[in-house]
């Protein structure tokens, strides 16, 4: 635990140091106030309703995060840090837990300067705070997905242009497939729904916290951080 806690710390202050989380975070804030101001006017329901700041917060998480992450691995493979640190006596899982411990962390940090909307909403009219909540929940419920493929993503190759690619077309394509429910067979439906990042998203977004959706967010989480601890042995062994 120790030593995944000094990862955690070392990663999370390389964000800060380098200026990338103070650099993320405001753009992803700005462009989701931009956004949900002049393209899709969250005052012109004539009611207080977050749906759409959330929709845009979830849509930016897929530029905002695999840029957090794509560095994690690719950049130590870049510099040849990589190597010193398959020799260490860490292992595999620490490394990428506190990796990945770390820019959730700054994603949650997002998520939390994210208050402002709600707050500043609640001032106007009568807020559903338990919308909100479960809003949140789904947020954070994705981002943990998203990051953990953005590691996964990273811990497999030495650019950070790849891993940055790769992961952003990873996390789109479940969230797209969301939207072209239409178009799916009656007998496949069932199926490729619950595979979709935005059925659970919005599932949540109403606040009904349910237990299939943070099942589902927790099986990614769990498969693409075992694929980047698998990514890194092979690293290890070669």
């Amino acid at each position: 635990m120790t030593i995944i806690w000094t990862i955690f710390l070392r990663e999370l202050r390389a964000y800060f140091d380098g200026a990338l989380a103070l650099l993320i975070i405001p753009t992803f804030l700005g462009m989701v106030g931009a956004f949900s101001l002049f393209f899709q006017d969250i005052f012109s329901a004539g009611f207080v309703d977050l749906r759409t700041v959330f929709f845009w917060m979830a849509l930016f998480f897929l530029l905002l995060i695999p840029a957090l992450t794509m560095r994690s691995f690719a950049e130590e493979a870049r510099t040849g840090t990589m190597e010193m640190l398959v020799t260490l006596p860490i292992s595999e899982e620490q490394l990428v837990l506190g990796k990945f411990s770390a820019a959730l962390v700054v994603v949650g940090l997002a998520l939390l300067l994210s208050l402002t909307y709600p707050l500043s909403m609640a001032q106007l009219g009568d807020l559903d705070w338990g919308v909100v909540l479960g809003g949140y929940v789904g947020l954070l419920s994705m981002a943990g997905a998203l990051t953990a493929i953005g590691i996964a993503m990273s811990a497999s190759t030495s650019s950070q242009v790849v891993a940055f690619l790769s992961a952003l077309t990873i996390g789109l394509l479940p969230f797209a497939t969301g939207y072209a429910l239409g178009r799916v067979p009656a007998d496949l439906l069932p199926l490729v729904q619950y595979l979709t990042f935005e059925y659970h998203f919005s599932t949540l977004a109403k606040g009904i916290i349910d237990t299939r959706s943070l099942i589902f967010y927790g099986s990614i989480v769990g498969l693409f951080l075992h694929f980047a601890v698998f990514r890194l042995e092979q690293r290890r062994l070669s």
